[in-house]
Formats: C-alpha cells, structure tokens, sequence
C-alpha cells in the first residue's frame, strides 16, 4: 500500500452548538462528506483486500437469519483503518470534554455484507452491559441507490424511527443503547462499524 494521506476531521469544528444539541434531543448524527474522497478511497481499497470471516452474536453462534455480515477487526495488519480509528478516538476525547462520557479506548471493524442480508433489530450493548458508549458507522459504498436497500433503521431517542443510506463517506454517529438494524441489501454492501467504551484493553 502506498503512503496514508488521512485527512483528520476538526471535531470541534463539525459539532458547533447545532449538531450537539441535536445529538442531546435525539441521540444520534449523520454527517456526510466526513473524511474525504483521499481517506475514502484508501479505506475502500483496503477493504477489498481483506479476508473476511463470518460476525457472530455476543454469544458465539452463527444465526444468518439474525445477521449476515463477514468481518475484520482493525488491527496493526490495517494500517488505514488504524489512522480512521484514531480519529474516532480523537471524537471519544472531543465527547469527554463536552459530556464527560469517560470513554478511553475504540475499536471498529469492516463489514460487508452479502446480497440478500442484513442485521436484525438489536442494541450494541448487550444486555446487563453498557460498556459501548458511542456507536458509530462509515459507509464506503459508491452511487448508493434508493434501490439498493442496506439501510440502517435507527429508533431515537423520541421514539422516531429513521431510515439512514449507507452512502460513501457519510459518519453516522449514535448512542450505543438506541434500538437499530441493517436492512437487507440488494447489492455488496461495506462499511467500517465503530464503538468507543468505557472500559479498559483486555
């Protein structure tokens, strides 16, 4: 891979008083346009190079009924996802500051997920856990169609339900307890899903 040339989002810049009040009301943010056609591409590419293994549920099975995707946990072996983690972590420090959420550490994974499949309604926590504070997910899809399915489906904070496209470099930014599914895509569908906690590395 050549040189990674990672555009670094001005947090404190994209949250002015507008987008942090709407993120109290109503727990979540879209924001698109996010990192840059650069950081996309690069991120796009290396995720087409990656082995894929089947996502399991927190307790281990393989439920293709709940959900469908094959993942990659980022790690030393992804140095683009790295830099995009590390900025999402800049996000974490940004969140303390302004709402003192106490989150110390990311981790994210690319996702693709197969023609025909999707993720059933379901928290990012676990139940008796809330160890995720923020959730968040970037798209990597090119011309996104109307007709493509692969939405998420996200309940707010207000009981509203959202229907948010997974289109190429949008951010889609929310509180890990919010009711939420991925809808059944009918084309290849990727992305990178994200979460800071609040607890400390295994």
């Amino acid at each position: 891979m050549g040189m990674i040339e990672q555009f670094t989002p001005n947090w404190h810049k994209i949250f002015d008083d507008k987008k942090l009040d709407f993120f109290v009301k109503y727990g979540y943010v879209i924001l698109d346009d996010c990192f840059g056609k650069k950081t996309l591409s690069q991120l796009q590419k290396e995720s087409e190079l990656l082995s894929y293994q089947n996502a399991h549920l927190t307790h281990g099975q393989r439920l293709t009924d709940v959900r469908g995707d094959s993942t990659v946990w980022i790690n030393e072996n992804c140095p683009y996802g790295l830099a995009y983690l590390k900025d999402i972590e800049r996000l974490g420090s940004f969140f303390n500051q302004v709402f003192f959420t106490n989150i110390k550490r990311g981790e994210a994974h690319y996702a693709r997920y197969p023609v025909g499949h999707g993720y059933q309604w379901h928290r990012d926590n676990p139940a008796g856990r809330n160890e995720r504070i923020i959730s968040a997910v970037y798209y990597l899809n090119n011309d996104w169609g109307d007709n493509d399915g692969g939405e998420i489906s996200l309940v707010d904070k207000t009981n509203i339900t959202h229907q948010i496209s997974p289109k190429a470099d949008r951010l889609v930014i929310f509180d890990s307890n919010l009711l939420h599914q991925v809808k059944k895509t009918h084309r290849e569908r990727y992305s990178i899903a994200t979460w800071l906690r609040c607890d400390d590395a295994l």
